[in-house]
């Protein structure tokens, strides 16, 4: 029975991978308006039925490929090290991130993000069904930091957007300055060893409170 439960899992596990892959390209190459369940199904491999079996409709699907990009890597890191210091944690997700965004896959996904932004459906879907879940998701967890005194009180709606607006941003910039960009001249390990020493320590070399009320 347990390899029965087994074997199943494998398949599914395999089959969405194909959907997803599939899917991916039929979406960065046509666009989400344009693409279609049987253009996926036929590049998957697999029947249309199928893919209906494990994503209800194609908005569907497209949120399943920005989540495997986006939100998954991510969570299984911190699942992963959940019992590890703060600093080492923070170091795997920045290189994770880097990583991707500085791989031939950032350009796909901002492709995707653009069909987002066309659709107003897409869009809706976008942000109730993934980003605030895994947002609040980022929230519980630096709240959970907070109480082990490991970070300070601050905003945790603030702080983690904040934060994946860095990642997102400096790629961003890295791609409008081009050829260039300082971005280019420092090596991924530069990048990601000063990106951890901002986050966790900021720019001041005063370590207390800053006091000064801003007007």
């Amino acid at each position: 029975m347990a390899d029965r439960e087994l074997r199943k899992k494998q398949i599914t596990a395999k089959r969405q991978a194909q959907i997803l892959n599939a899917a991916t390209e039929i979406f960065v190459r046509k666009g989400f308006a344009d693409a279609t369940i049987p253009e996926i199904a036929k590049l998957s491999g697999l029947a249309a039925g199928t893919i209906y079996i494990y994503y209800p409709g194609k908005r569907e699907l497209f949120i399943a490929v920005i989540e495997s990009l986006i939100v998954i890597p991510v969570q299984t890191i911190f699942k992963r090290d959940s019992k590890n210091d703060l600093t080492h944690t923070i170091q795997d997700v920045v290189d994770d991130r880097l990583g991707m965004l500085q791989s031939e896959a950032f350009p796909r996904l901002m492709s995707l993000i653009g069909d987002i932004q066309r659709d107003a459906e897409l869009r809706s879907m976008f942000t109730e069904k993934l980003m605030r879940p895994f947002l609040g998701y980022m929230e519980n967890i630096y709240c959970e930091r907070i109480k082990a005194g490991e970070l300070k009180q601050m905003d945790p709606e603030l702080v983690v957007r904040m934060i994946g607006g860095m990642m997102l941003g400096i790629n961003l910039l890295k791609s409008i300055e081009g050829e260039n960009s300082p971005l280019n001249r420092l090596s991924k390990e530069k990048i990601a060893r000063e990106m951890i020493n901002f986050i966790l320590f900021g720019l001041s070399n005063n370590n207390s409170e800053f006091k000064q009320e801003i007007k």
